[in-house]
């Protein structure tokens, strides 16, 4: 069995950049600290650090030790906190995975307001990480993160899917960009019509991504022909470029949902949108729903109203 002080002391190492910095905050010795993180090194039979120049850096090793080490103390804080009295005010840590294919601000905009909402003496930490799904998918199962947000669906017999929302995806164009270009639109301009009808180029998410290839299945339904004239795999960075006028673009309209209502985005084509890009949100199957999933639930599950 591992010492749980040793355990405790290589935690604080990684987590705080070094063993000087370690020691201030456990109040021990240097020479007191690296002896113990060499008994915990003993005892693993593995390295779990190594300098590189004046710094200290987690091994591959010591990536996972930390990972483990991060869950069992994550737990005791949970423990922690459960043994406190009804009255004491409860802290509570909700760890949100977003896939990279996923528009990163729009996710502040979603739980902004489950932020804001004060519930029964619950003080609530949102954290949000981003990474492909696959890494999420992971992280899911090791219990690093309790949610997963993607567009793209995923069958798991251990994963479940809690919510789901298909949102409108609409042409877009600055509308600063659109008053220079003196284009005309009514409610029945279709997409091809606009981009026949105007000189700018289109700005897309990047081949890989799961909207790219909507847009590409659309531009073969509607046989349209526009140069590309920016893309990124970065879907914020994507939304700046149309909203700067560097072109035209089709994003979900709830992704840029503030934009079109103060004015700055003219959506082009119908109410409906052209397709439904869709968000999937996921759990483990084992696990039970508190008042606060529930509420990034029922967020998500709104998100097709504003579509």
């Amino acid at each position: 069995m591992f010492n749980y002080n040793h355990l405790y002391y290589f935690y604080i190492t990684a987590k705080v950049g070094g063993v000087s910095n370690a020691a201030k905050y456990l109040h021990i010795s240097q020479p007191s600290l690296s002896s113990q993180l060499k008994v915990l090194e003993s005892t693993t039979g593995k390295k779990l650090f190594e300098k590189k120049g004046r710094r200290l850096q987690l091994t591959p090793d010591g990536e996972r030790a930390f990972a483990y080490c991060k869950k069992i103390f994550d737990i005791a804080a949970e423990f922690a906190e459960s043994l406190k009295s009804p009255t004491d005010k409860q802290s509570q840590r909700i760890r949100i995975g977003v896939t990279d294919q996923v528009e990163r601000p729009f996710i502040a905009d979603l739980l902004s307001p489950l932020i804001r909402e004060k519930q029964k003496k619950i003080d609530k930490t949102f954290f949000v990480s981003s990474a492909p799904s696959e890494v999420l998918m992971n992280q899911l199962r090791s219990q690093e993160i309790d949610l997963l947000l993607t567009n793209k669906p995923i069958y798991s017999e251990d994963v479940t899917e809690l919510a789901s929302a298909s949102m409108s995806v609409n042409l877009l164009v600055s509308t600063k960009l659109l008053k220079e270009m003196k284009a005309r639109i009514t409610r029945n301009t279709s997409a091809l019509e606009f981009l026949n009808g105007i000189p700018s180029g289109l700005i897309l998410p990047s081949y890989k991504m799961k909207l790219r290839q909507e847009t590409d299945i659309f531009f073969q339904e509607i046989k349209a022909r526009k140069k590309v004239v920016f893309e990124s795999d970065i879907l914020s960075v994507v939304g700046r470029a149309i909203l700067d006028g560097a072109g035209v673009g089709f994003l979900p309209l709830p992704y840029v949902y503030d934009e079109v209502k103060r004015g700055l985005l003219t959506v082009i084509g119908p109410k409906e949108g052209y397709w439904k890009h869709s968000l999937y949100l996921l759990g483990r199957n084992e696990d039970t729903h508190d008042e606060t999933i529930d509420d990034v639930i029922m967020s998500v599950n709104k998100l097709e109203k504003i579509s």
